[in-house]
């Protein structure tokens, strides 16, 4: 016999008529009846006992029950995550839809008010390095009638630049920013004549204004009408008016009216006569 056993028998003995008791007390548990002396010592013997197993079984099922829950809320997590990046997506493709929509709309009201215009719609598909648009290429070529010195509108209308070269399907455009641009403009207020030309910086410099130009910083630039394109076209603000070094002529550094960072649609106005405007 091991040693425990031998060592312990009073205790063996001792624990084995408790749970044979304990076990007598559950079977006769709910029957009308006095306990015994001895039952009543082995009930407070133990009941702490019985109290302590009790509790450590409540918390091995509360711990297995809580690693369950944890899986649950993992899986529940996940599903989560996955939603919001759902609608995340879905959030920007209609945030993208509403700009489109906007720049529409607003090509629509410029096409809708300019009737005099013979407008194309087109699309930018490619542009040069860089942040300006200054060299660019659109859907739009010989098969809708486009033919190279067309101008070049954005959606609101503003002189963007002109057609440079023509495919099929194509036409490449050179903005008014480019160095090698050149536009004939006109001061609205002042009626003051020059050539508008392009800067290294994706600015515009209004060159050949007469000494005694009056122009102001705010004044509106337009196309003066003496090229092919059509007359009236805005073209930008004046933002300062200087000297020209070395001449007895004005020039006036000009704030495009076109935003060269954020072209998406373009329009070219296929009429090249003067409108009058």
């Amino acid at each position: 016999m091991p040693r425990f056993f031998r060592n312990n028998k009073q205790f063996i003995l001792f624990f084995l008529i408790a749970v044979a008791l304990i076990a007598a007390m559950a079977y006769t548990y709910g029957t009308e009846r006095y306990v015994t002396k001895v039952e009543s010592i082995v009930g407070t013997v133990f009941t702490p006992i019985q109290k302590i197993f009790y509790q450590m079984g409540e918390e091995i099922s509360n711990f297995f029950s809580s690693i369950s829950e944890i899986g649950t809320l993992r899986a529940t997590n996940e599903k989560l995550q996955k939603e919001v990046e759902k609608l995340r997506k879905e959030n920007i493709q209609l945030q993208e839809l509403m700009n489109e929509n906007k720049r529409l709309k607003e090509a629509l009201n410029f096409k809708t008010e300019n009737v005099e215009l013979d407008l194309k719609l087109a699309t930018i598909t490619g542009k040069n390095s860089g942040n300006w648009f200054n060299i660019f290429t659109i859907d739009k070529g010989k098969n809708e009638g486009i033919k190279p010195g067309m101008a070049v509108l954005d959606e609101k209308g503003n002189m963007v630049g002109q057609i440079t070269e023509v495919g099929d399907n194509w036409a490449k455009v050179l903005a008014i920013i480019d160095r090698d641009s050149s536009v004939s403009a006109v001061a609205v207020r002042t009626r003051d004549n020059g050539v508008v030309r392009g800067d290294s910086n994706g600015g515009l410099i209004m060159i050949y204004l007469p000494l005694d130009a009056e122009l102001i910083e705010g004044d509106v630039v337009t196309t003066s009408g003496m090229s092919r394109f059509p007359k009236g076209l805005i073209i930008g603000k004046v933002s300062k008016v200087t000297r020209d070094p070395g001449s007895l002529l004005k020039q006036a550094v000009i704030e495009p009216a076109a935003d060269f960072e954020r072209l998406e649609y373009v329009f070219v106005v296929t009429n090249t006569t003067n409108t009058g405007k």
